[in-house]
Formats: C-alpha cells, sequence, structure tokens
C-alpha cells in the first residue's frame, strides 16, 4: 500500500467577488438594489484571484486475484 500526499497551491477566481476585485455593498433600506456602492474586496484585496492550496492524498492498493 502506497500513500502519497500532494499540496499543490493554484491561482484561482475569488468567489466573494467573481473575479472583479469590487463587490457591491447596498445598504439595509435599499430592498430594490438601486444604491450600491463599489468597495474593494478583502478576500482578495482588489485583484480578482486568490491562492488556493489543496491536499490530495492518494491511497494505491495492489489488485489481488481470488
Amino acid at each position: 500500500m502506497i500513500t502519497t500526499r500532494y499540496q499543490h497551491p493554484t491561482v484561482e477566481l475569488c468567489r466573494t467577488c467573481q473575479g472583479d476585485g469590487e463587490v457591491i455593498k447596498y445598504p439595509n433600506w435599499d430592498v430594490l438594489h438601486q444604491h450600491g456602492e463599489t468597495e474593494m474586496c478583502e478576500t482578495c484585496e482588489g485583484t480578482g484571484r486568490v491562492i488556493v492550496s489543496k491536499k490530495i492524498e492518494v491511497t494505491v492498493v495492489p489488485f489481488k486475484i481470488k
């Protein structure tokens, strides 16, 4: 049995701003979303991209015929 762990950082689109780098914030009283203000995304700091680290564990088991 062989177990291997990979940690592969990748650059992906920010899920908070969908890659725009800006987020539109609406006041609580604005039900129709007409008076929004754009602000810089705090998650990606305005770049629209984030670095995501993924951990994958692979276990290889030999196939045995019974």
